[in-house]
């Protein structure tokens, strides 16, 4: 229970700094935030994926998935700290 707790605010958290990253990169124009974005919305969507296989939405094994999304978000962070 604790567990499903911590990754719903995990969510909404990475959700909500998506969010403030993306109006960060209108008013500046930096492509290094809208990377950021891009970063936490995909951290977002690999938590909801790891809460559905664990509360049995998702009953196929998302170890690739998972590891795919951690891939793209770290070469994401990568881009947005070579851009800057």
């Amino acid at each position: 229970m604790m567990n499903e707790v911590l990754v719903v605010g995990s969510i909404l958290l990475s959700s909500l700094l998506a969010f403030v990253s993306f109006v960060a990169y209108r008013r500046s124009r930096m492509r290094a935030t809208l990377y950021l974005s891009f970063a936490f919305l995909l951290w977002a969507c690999k938590k909801f994926v790891e809460l559905g296989h664990t509360a049995l939405w998702i009953r196929r094994d998302v170890g690739n998935i998972v590891d795919a999304l951690e891939l793209l978000i770290l070469l994401l962070i990568l881009a947005a700290l070579w851009k800057r």
